[in-house]
């Protein structure tokens, strides 16, 4: 009983630090649009370099005509893309790091969901990372599966000239709403992530001084 209390008590702490009100929808455009830039550049440099993966009938490489010039083209708004947003990405690089590195202790909560923490046994520090640590990670890495996928049947369907079955926007579609559905959902456990990995790393290997 007592290990549950203490368990529920670092829950409470971690949701009381999550911010007031949390923009599902907000979260997940962005990160819909920013999963497809990246897809977009991956996919398009695949289809140059190894058109044979992708599906398509007809599906052709460099030396064709726009078909490779549209994916050129694709991949080049991508780059202007990330040059154009680089202190943005380099910011959320070091956010990322952060928690590995040194302990969030000016975040409110921190202290808190800690001290809470270290009074459960192993068993529930575990249950603390699967659910606040992995959980919300591995749904975030779904969605961004379904944003590369969908970036894949876009790239596919230019490299064939757009010569494709009702299937390839269906399928597009289907992965662009299940990835904006998934964005929403981790949304709110994916705002205290960054202190959930810094609460976990103070409890269980510590930091060094």
């Amino acid at each position: 009983m007592k290990a549950q209390r203490s368990y529920a008590e670092a829950g409470r702490w971690m949701r009381n630090a999550r911010p007031g009100r949390i923009h599902r929808l907000r979260f997940a455009r962005r990160s819909l649009g920013r999963g497809l830039v990246m897809g977009t550049a991956l996919m398009g440099l695949i289809g140059l370099a190894a058109p044979s993966r992708f599906a398509s009938v007809g599906s052709r490489t460099l030396g064709t005509g726009w078909p490779s010039l549209v994916v050129i083209g694709l991949i080049a708004l991508c780059a202007l893309y990330a040059i154009v947003r680089r202190e943005h990405i380099r910011s959320a690089i070091d956010r990322g790091r952060e928690p590995f590195l040194r302990p969030l202790s000016n975040i409110s909560g921190f202290d808190g969901a800690a001290d809470a923490l270290a009074a459960c046994p192993d068993a529930f520090k575990t249950r603390f990372a699967i659910g606040w640590i992995w959980r919300p990670l591995a749904l975030f890495g779904l969605g961004i599966v379904c944003t590369f996928s969908t970036a894949y049947f876009v790239i596919d369907a230019a490299l064939a000239r757009f010569r494709v079955g009702w299937g390839q926007p269906a399928y597009a579609a289907g992965f662009l709403v299940l990835g904006l559905v998934v964005f929403a959902l981790s949304a709110d456990k994916l705002s205290t992530w960054r202190l959930a990995v810094s609460v976990y790393k103070e409890v269980t290997s510590g930091y060094r001084a």
